[in-house]
């Protein structure tokens, strides 16, 4: 219900602001005459600071004899009298950094300490857990204060994230506090934080939320490689001045922790830190990584330094398919090239694992959420008939016609013996092992989402999955019913490329409940997305301080509404082709951005339902080339572009149109602006 009115609410704001901005909503606008960042409105949802220096907001809580607690926030003094009392600072966000205490005095040589914690849930005097030792919580850090005094925190002990920070007097005197500030680490080559070179805006505000929620997510996500989680765990306090790969900018798995690059993570992430931001630089310095750390066997890691863990023939797959993503979005050869040899060996390392029956069974268990068992996994072969397909695609690019067919043709039959063994035809979906009565979400929901099941399963598959769903959002059956995350990003990319109304509306409708519910939950951060969270019949949201609140692997709605629900994303490496092709669902309206080698593409749609009128906007740089796909909702419609008829309801008559019967289909449309539109000329 508050999704329905919040999107009733955003379609009037929407309205309101057209007359200011639509130059920009019909995406015409050439780059140097964008509008300023502060005025669009898209930027109201942007929860990336302004500056590199972040204060709270509020004051969460006090204990003992604190004198004027708002006063801090002003620049005024607070004073905390007596042992153990304390002021808990609300930084209204997750933020990341170094915090910076500035005390006006104090009553003699007095012992000040500090705590954090992303969830409200956790907080106080011990910090929530970041180090994966033996203690439950990181304890605190501790400042000695004597008169004026200021104090920053060593750069070891930067706090990757948090929302809350605990100020305590450890002795038994009084202390002054009058300034509280952090200094934001994250994404560090970013000079304008808030500057996405990307963006999405529709008529849902819940929506516009998430797609921010997300993104910001990614920034806290990418840091300093000389500023991960140091393993293994300090004795006491944590220590992130780990070494965790190269470069000066990296994607890594969670802001808190653990600071490491993950490949598993990067399926996700890659993805979305282009849709947000077009940044492929961190992208590229996590896998350059990871193959440095390539075995002589060929094994690729589980997870990268100071981790330095192996064994997952998962991750090492999703390291090969997160190679196709960087390249898709760079056409970045030389890089390529650099770790081509590492590639062939990493796939032949696999290709080893592939039985008689023609099916992958795996040896290397360890994975996202749990210890696989060996044998004939689904998400393993789906991944591996990934990284064949798009690997014949990259071995074309390295003028290795020999291999490119070989692995199209291993492919092919990967995807034969999937069908064969692991199809369960009753069910309407694959079967997490070929005996097994369970059907996976997150292989079904790769299956779908990468291609290899055809329509007719795909859209089977989406029904199976959302008939799993929970009150709050998907659940993985293969992970006893918990709620998915990680999965969960699969998923809604599979709804979306199940295509049909029905499952777009699923794509949609699964993004507000799951993500608006990880978004306004009272203990959550109300700004970014979780590793892990519970069912609502457990008695506790996340049942461990340990669990990352801002996580690489949930933010899969951003990259899904800016290449699904808008429906622009690059198809050929560096953008030369991309698709314009809109799944609605109930919205009526969306535009945005993707950015390419090429330059930046900008597109609009707005939809009338009643009216039965649609209108698209369209600006491409010079060397790119697009297919537009026209939604035709149920009904019979002329589509027309730049005002020349180019489907007359029934043929094409321009730009080689045709129709599946839920599109009509524009090819080839050459680079500048373009406006389509289409009217309904009665019911089909």
């Amino acid at each position: 219900m508050s999704a329905r009115v919040s999107t009733r609410r955003a379609v009037t704001a929407a309205l309101a602001v057209t007359a200011l901005t639509l130059p920009v909503f019909l995406g015409g606008v050439p780059a140097a005459q964008s509008a300023p960042v502060e005025k669009a409105p898209w930027q109201s949802y942007n929860l990336s600071p302004a500056s590199r220096t972040v204060k709270p907001v509020a004051v969460f809580r006090t204990n003992g004899t604190v004198t004027d607690p708002d006063a801090v926030l002003k620049g005024d003094r607070t004073r905390l009298s007596g042992a153990g009392s304390y002021l808990t600072l609300d930084f209204g966000k997750n933020v990341t950094g170094l915090v910076t205490l500035k005390f006006a005095g104090s009553d003699g040589p007095q012992r000040v300490g500090l705590a954090f914690s992303e969830s409200s849930e956790y907080v106080g005097i011990q910090t929530d857990a970041s180090t994966g030792g033996p203690r439950s919580r990181d304890g605190a850090i501790y400042a000695d204060v004597d008169g004026r005094t200021t104090y920053t925190m060593p750069a070891k002990y930067l706090r990757g994230g948090f929302r809350y920070l605990t100020v305590f007097l450890e002795s038994a005197g009084s202390v002054d506090l009058e300034g509280v500030s952090a200094h934001f680490t994250a994404a560090p080559k970013m000079d304008d934080l808030r500057d996405y070179a990307n963006y999405f805006y529709s008529s849902d505000e819940l929506l516009n939320r998430i797609w921010y929620a997300g993104a910001y997510t990614i920034q806290l996500n990418t840091i300093d490689p000389k500023t991960g989680r140091v393993w293994e765990a300090p004795p006491a306090a944590w220590d992130n001045s780990g070494d965790v790969g190269v470069g000066d900018t990296i994607l890594v798995d969670g802001a808190k922790r653990d600071r490491t690059v993950w490949p598993g993570d990067l399926g996700i992430e890659v993805p979305a830190a282009y849709a947000a931001f077009n940044d492929t630089e961190s992208a590229r310095n996590a896998l350059t990584t990871i193959y440095r750390h390539q075995r002589d066997t060929g094994e690729l890691p589980y997870a990268g330094p100071m981790l330095n863990k192996y064994g997952s023939d998962t991750y090492h797959l999703w390291t090969l398919a997160a190679t196709w993503d960087y390249y898709l979005y760079t056409a970045d050869r030389a890089w390529l090239a650099q770790v081509w040899d590492d590639y062939i060996e990493a796939v032949d390392y696999t290709q080893a694992k592939v039985n008689d029956r023609g099916l992958l069974s795996i040896t290397g268990t360890s994975d996202s959420v749990r210890i696989l068992a060996k044998g004939e996994n689904l998400i393993a072969n789906v991944l591996l008939w990934r990284v064949l397909t798009t690997g014949s695609k990259l071995a074309a690019t390295q003028g290795d016609s020999g291999r490119a067919a070989d692995y199209a043709s291993r492919a092919d039959a990967l995807r034969t013996a999937i069908d064969t063994h692991l199809w369960d035809e009753q069910a309407g979906a694959y079967k997490f092992y070929p005996d097994s009565t369970i059907h996976a979400q997150d292989g079904n929901s790769l299956a779908v989402w990468y291609g290899l099941a055809d329509q007719d399963k795909a859209r089977r598959i989406s029904a199976k999955l959302k008939g799993n769903w929970s009150p709050i959002g998907t659940t993985a059956p293969e992970n006893k019913g918990n709620p998915g995350v990680f999965s969960g990003s699969m998923e809604v990319n599979a709804h979306f490329a199940a295509g049909g109304q029905e499952a777009d509306q699923a794509g949609v409708d699964i993004i507000r409940r799951q993500w608006g519910y990880m978004l306004d939950h009272p203990q959550g951060t109300k700004s970014t997305f979780w590793e892990s969270f519970r069912n609502l019949e457990d008695s506790c949201v996340f049942c461990s301080s340990y669990v990352s609140l801002a996580h690489a692997w949930a933010t899969g709605p951003t990259p899904a509404l800016t290449f699904d629900v808008l429906g622009l994303k690059p198809t050929a490496p560096a953008g030369r082709t991309y698709d314009f092709v809109p799944h609605p669902a109930d919205l009526t309206f969306a535009q945005g951005r993707i950015t390419t080698p090429q330059g930046r593409i900008d597109a609009s749609w707005k939809l009338d339902r009643a009216e039965g009128a649609y209108r698209a906007t369209l600006t491409a740089p010079r060397g790119t080339t697009g297919r537009v796909g026209v939604p035709i909702l149920g009904t019979r419609i002329k589509v027309f572009v730049d005002g020349r008829l180019a489907w007359n309801g029934h043929k094409g008559k321009a730009y080689g149109a045709h129709s599946d019967g839920e599109y009509v289909y524009l090819d080839g449309l050459p680079a500048g602006s373009h406006t389509v539109t289409a009217d309904r000329l009665g019911a089909s």
